[in-house]
């Protein structure tokens, strides 16, 4: 494959229009080869026809292969860098999920169980949202994008019936499966594997070096992990551009080369991780039944009405992680943050720290602060003291139980800093909910369906 004909290609779409272009970078070799193909191009232009903005986007799941997230974070760096002193319209930027997305805020805050092939809740949120967010925002300015993809028709059968099927033959484009106004080129989908490896080994990276180092993060093991715009998409956890905590697939290959190789502190990521996926389908770890399916059932019984719980194929469908076992996840993950690892990483942020205090507490969790889960010696200040007093005092006036109470506070709290107060009344109703649920379950009360 002759790559001028492609950069001739690029070149030709990129003069006929003022539409935005949003390039889509995994780190890996296509999208490499695609961002180098289109950088050289804004180069050989003339600058007065340098005419639109092209931006590089890659995303940060907060849970990459540490490797590879140190790898994307100096690549969008030189980029920057490069593209500024070569006078080229190119922004870069790394997306990440929104707070209320991320991988350990669903995990150990909502109890969603670790994700498998049935049950794959972490791609849209901590890639395809944040992707899907920022090119709706793009077009929303400017009213159509082009977004570049490394995708290629030879990776699988089903990646060329994909392509095929929001297919533009006459403009070289395709439809976005779910974004109006954007649509999908693939410069290189009629290239093969071996006419990538060949352009980047004879071609150096227009921001500095060659893609030896490239290369070195490839075997016969791995597979590419392409930028995901859709659900379309495999998942990419054996490959060494997947989520050290990636539990959808049966072993995780890029850890356990990695370690092979010399990564010897990573060894404990895998560790936890084989943790997570192996207390997934663990009865003890999980609650009884679904969380609506809970309520459901209170209901129910103070309805004096019959409810059955559903089920798949027979059997009950078990209901998120248990708070015990959240608790567990989040004591061994702060253990292996602060103890088990050489390296100096910060597995969870305070932000998600935060988030998952507050979830649980509106979930009807028992306990007032992380602090009680991670059994540290904070001691009660005086005025804490006279706080539980005075909540302590109101409640037993009223025959209301003083943790309720403590938990709209909370929700109050956590609301206190906006002038609108929006969802206040909705959230309250929710930690009501969640209360009655919970001291249904303590009593017995729920169906077993």
């Amino acid at each position: 494959m002759g790559y001028e004909k492609t950069t001739q290609e690029i070149k030709e779409l990129y003069l006929k229009d003022s539409r935005p272009w949003i390039i889509g970078l995994s780190g890996g070799k296509d999208s490499t080869c695609v961002t180098q193909l289109v950088y050289y191009m804004l180069k050989e232009l003339d600058p007065s026809q340098r005419n639109k903005t092209i931006h590089v986007i890659s995303n940060d799941t907060l849970v990459e292969s540490p490797i590879i997230e140190q790898r994307i974070k100096k690549t969008i760096s030189k980029i920057r860098k490069s593209s500024k002193e070569d006078n080229l319209p190119i922004n870069s930027k790394v997306l990440k999920p929104a707070l209320n997305d991320t991988f350990w805020v669903n995990l150990i805050g909502r109890g969603y169980p670790s994700p498998n092939k049935w049950f794959r809740w972490c791609t849209d949120r901590l890639k395809i949202k944040p992707t899907t967010r920022f090119i709706e925002e793009k077009v929303e300015k400017s009213g159509e994008v082009v977004v570049l993809l490394g995708a290629r028709k030879d990776e699988s059968a089903s990646r060329a019936q994909t392509m095929k099927e929001y297919e533009i033959p006459e403009y070289n484009l395709r439809t976005h499966s779910k974004v109006s106004g954007a649509f999908i080129y693939a410069p290189i989908e009629d290239w093969t594997e071996n006419d990538v490896w060949s352009y980047l080994m004879q071609v150096n990276s227009p921001w500095g070096g060659n893609n030896k180092d490239l290369v070195a993060l490839y075997n016969k093991a791995d597979e590419e992990c392409p930028f995901q715009t859709d659900k379309s998409t495999e998942p990419c956890g054996s490959s060494r551009f997947g989520c050290w905590t990636c539990t959808v697939v049966d072993e995780d290959r890029s850890v356990e080369g990695l370690i092979e190789e010399g990564e010897k502190w990573m060894k404990p990521l895998l560790e936890f991780r084989n943790w997570l996926k192996e207390i997934r389908n663990d009865k003890s770890k999980r609650e009884d039944t679904q969380k609506q399916s809970m309520k459901k059932s209170v209901f129910a019984d103070e309805l004096d009405l019959d409810f059955e719980a559903p089920k798949h194929r027979g059997h009950k469908i078990l209901g998120p992680f248990t708070f015990e076992t959240r608790h567990e996840i989040l004591k061994r993950l702060v253990n292996l943050q602060e103890n088990k690892l050489e390296k100096d990483m910060e597995l969870i942020t305070p932000e998600e720290l935060k988030a998952i205090e507050t979830i649980l507490i509106y979930e009807g969790d028992e306990i007032s602060s992380l602090a009680d889960i991670l059994e540290e010696n904070v001691g009660e200040t005086e005025e804490k003291f006279e706080e539980m007093s005075k909540i302590k005092e109101i409640s037993e006036k009223h025959d209301v139980d003083p943790r309720l109470v403590e938990k709209l506070m909370v929700v109050e709290n956590d609301l206190s800093s906006l002038s609108s107060r929006v969802g206040l009344y909705s959230r309250m109703e929710e930690v009501l909910d969640e209360h009655i649920v919970s001291k249904a379950k303590k009593e017995g009360k729920t169906s077993e369906g």
